[in-house]
């Protein structure tokens, strides 16, 4: 969920407002270094209607304050263009290469979880630790993609 960049930690994710989303687990991930203790597994393939996707990386230097803003982020994007109640909470290791270790980086996918469920969303959490298969039927309207960082500066990021 963050990077740092001197003294700021930035958080990272995508926010995916999904037609269809699909999970299957394929195999027990091995890396980083304790991430069996708090892997879960599941066989059987997850499919999911009408749900916003939040694709979550945990980075070192992550905090609750940046999970209530992502929170926060969430309500926002819903109010103005989702209108739905069900949301799919999405370990997503894969954007940084500065990882939280696996027991901060899965209790902050809990809290987020708690936190959306205190929001009265119906929350599903896909399995942490794992090597996955992914499938994401997303329509294509404004607002259905929204790549996240916090803290939030309001500038879009240098693309050159």
């Amino acid at each position: 969920m963050g990077n740092f960049y001197g003294n700021i930690f930035i958080m990272r994710g995508l926010i995916i407002k999904t037609k269809r989303f699909y999970s299957k687990d394929i195999e027990r991930s091995t890396w980083p270094k304790g991430i069996a203790k708090v892997r879960n597994f599941n066989k059987e393939g997850r499919d999911f209607k009408n749900v916003i996707a939040v694709l979550v990386c945990a980075e070192n230097g992550d905090t609750s304050a940046y999970v209530r803003q992502l929170v926060k982020r969430v309500l926002d994007l819903n109010s103005q263009f989702y209108k739905l109640k069900q949301i799919v909470v999405v370990p997503f290791a894969h954007l940084s290469h500065n990882l939280a270790g696996p027991q901060i980086a899965k209790e902050l996918i809990d809290e987020l979880a708690a936190l959306l469920r205190k929001e009265k969303f119906n929350v599903d959490v896909i399995s942490f630790g794992t090597h996955k298969d992914l499938a994401f039927e997303i329509p294509g309207q404004v607002g259905e993609v929204s790549y996240f960082e916090f803290p939030y500066s309001g500038k879009k990021p240098n693309t050159n």
